[in-house]
């Protein structure tokens, strides 16, 4: 759960210094816009990953705890909403934030549409923004849900 915070912060700051080159037209530690942001976006990618496998591999412990009697079905209730309030937002950040990328090449060609390239961004930053806030409330709560099962004894 550590390393998903700390990928987590160091993806905020790299989407914030991709924006940041965009707008500026500047470069970064020696890399132009899109250069930073294929850098911005492999790590963006992976991240998110991780942080979807934590809360699939958690969810999947706790289901089996649950099968073994080590907690009440209403654990498993309480996991499946958090799952749903949190999955479509990762997928939702993920989609846009990719969007943002692949469409910095309609920009980088002169595009018609290279005009929604900002406005987009900052649809996908402030999302990404209000994702955290929901990753952060998930956590919280998978760690609540499984401090409630019992020690398995066998």
């Amino acid at each position: 759960m550590i390393t998903c915070y700390l990928l987590m912060f160091v993806n905020f700051i790299n989407l914030t210094l991709t924006g940041i080159s965009g707008y500026f037209q500047m470069d970064l530690l020696g890399a132009n816009h899109p250069r930073f942001a294929l850098f911005m976006i492999l790590i963006f990618a992976i991240t998110e990953t991780v942080v979807m496998y934590f809360f699939i591999s958690t969810g999947k412990g706790i289901k089996e705890a649950i099968l073994k009697k080590l907690g009440e079905n209403e654990l498993w209730i309480r996991e499946r909403k958090l799952k749903m309030k949190l999955f479509p937002h990762l997928m939702l950040t993920l989609t846009l934030v990719s969007a943002v990328f692949i469409h910095g090449g309609a920009v980088d060609n002169h595009m018609p549409s290279s005009w929604l390239h900002g406005p987009l961004f900052l649809i996908a930053y402030g999302h990404h923004v209000w994702s955290l806030i929901i990753k952060n409330y998930a956590f919280k709560e998978q760690i609540a849900i499984i401090s409630e099962l019992k020690p398995d004894t066998e």
